[in-house]
């Protein structure tokens, strides 16, 4: 199973450098630019499954890469980022002066703190393994090579591709999804085999 990994187009938040994860935010104009081009690239690809986060810049981001493909989205809630809660609509210096104190907390405990009203990093990682254990099913049982695209956030992209090589949740670290650009695993017998990693679509091939 070829599995191809895309982050969301830009947003103004991810313009302004808030945090932001529920926030159903539309993608801006550049975010719908970088979707195209994604479109372009992908075009000749077949895929036999289309996974998406359900928030709207996620859905956005897949149904233009799409286009006139009849091809139905699965949303799926596991891919949804990080839920910040109290933190949501923020840059950090704006959470330094208005929460003090569970800047801090947050900043002793990344991993393990819940933000309030929220979710911990750790939480994430739970439901992002909970999407793969399935994935992983759906790739034994097949007797043919799919293609799958998911189309998710920065967070739950890098949980995933911890989690298909086995890595602690830290390893999410390890990994960048820049907007426009995509990544390549393919499961094969069990073992996760990275093929692209943050792959910029001028010049790319699949």
């Amino acid at each position: 199973m070829r599995i191809y990994l895309v982050r969301h187009g830009e947003t103004d938040l991810n313009r302004r450098g808030c945090y932001y994860g529920r926030t159903d935010a539309p993608l801006s104009p550049e975010g719908r630019e970088q979707a195209r081009m994604l479109g372009q690239f992908f075009r000749e690809i077949s895929f036999s499954a289309v996974v998406t986060s359900p928030l709207c810049r996620a859905v956005e981001t897949a149904e233009i890469i799409l286009g006139e493909q009849m091809i139905e989205l699965c949303r799926d809630e596991r891919l949804c980022e990080q839920d910040f809660g109290i933190f949501e609509g923020y840059t950090y210096s704006e959470l330094m002066n208005r929460y003090p104190d569970e800047m801090r907390a947050w900043n002793q405990d990344f991993s393990g703190y819940r933000i309030p009203g929220g979710e911990s990093f750790l939480d994430v990682r739970r439901r992002t393994e909970q999407f793969l254990s399935e994935i992983k099913r759906r790739a034994g049982e097949s007797r043919r090579e799919t293609a799958v695209l998911l189309v998710a956030h920065k967070g739950t992209l890098g949980h995933f591709l911890a989690a298909c090589l086995g890595l602690p949740p830290e390893g999410y670290w390890n990994f960048v999804f820049d907007q426009g650009c995509y990544s390549r695993v393919d499961l094969e017998d069990g073992y996760a085999i990275i093929r692209k990693l943050n792959q910029s679509v001028e010049d790319a091939d699949c």
